[in-house]
């Protein structure tokens, strides 16, 4: 997502500190309507999707992969950034071919929130994807640098893992308010 401030506030100053092939690294002096001068480093993240993949038996589709952030292998919905010119629906529909081999029949969003809005620009897009067809050959067209496992639990005992990533969370949790 570019940043693009409120109206209301004035950009003094913008330089972009790095560029990455995730994110970017911008420092920003801000003026609020106030007068308030603010400086921030801001990570500008292009937008993710995550997929909440529902199967016959009610379970959701989970990759379990290494995450160097947290140092250890993590229970995740697919999920993946959004490519340049690409729709969250599209790169839903993309992100779940290729990290669980399933193309859905069925795919609505969910919901879209800020993950950690005090640092970084990134939307994050939920949906839920229904009657799942296994496509030949499918899931083996991760990133080069991605080794992922696919496990299959209910949303009850995905909340049950001890350290649960947010979309995952947030995903698993609306599920399971939709069927009360």
């Amino acid at each position: 997502m570019t940043l693009r401030p409120h109206p209301a506030i004035r950009v003094l100053e913008s330089k972009r500190l790095y560029h990455g092939r995730v994110f970017d690294l911008v420092a920003q002096k801000l003026e609020l309507p106030s007068g308030l001068q603010q400086e921030w480093a801001i990570v500008e993240h292009p937008g993710a999707v995550g997929i909440a993949a529902v199967d016959e038996q009610g379970r959701l589709l989970i990759v379990r992969q290494f995450r160097p952030a947290a140092g250890d292998w993590t229970l995740e919905l697919p999920a993946g950034r959004l490519d340049p010119g690409e729709s969250p629906l599209e790169a839903a529909h993309r992100e779940l071919e290729e990290e669980t081999g399933f193309r859905a029949g069925r795919m609505r969003p969910l919901l879209s929130f800020l993950p950690a809005p005090g640092f970084c620009s990134e939307v994050l897009h939920l949906f839920e994807a229904n009657d799942l067809i296994e496509v030949a050959g499918g899931g083996s067209a991760c990133d080069e640098d991605e080794e992922i496992e696919l496990r299959r639990l209910t949303p009850e005992d995905l909340l049950q893992v001890p350290i649960l990533d947010a979309k995952t969370m947030i995903a698993a949790q609306t599920l399971l308010l939709a069927r009360r």
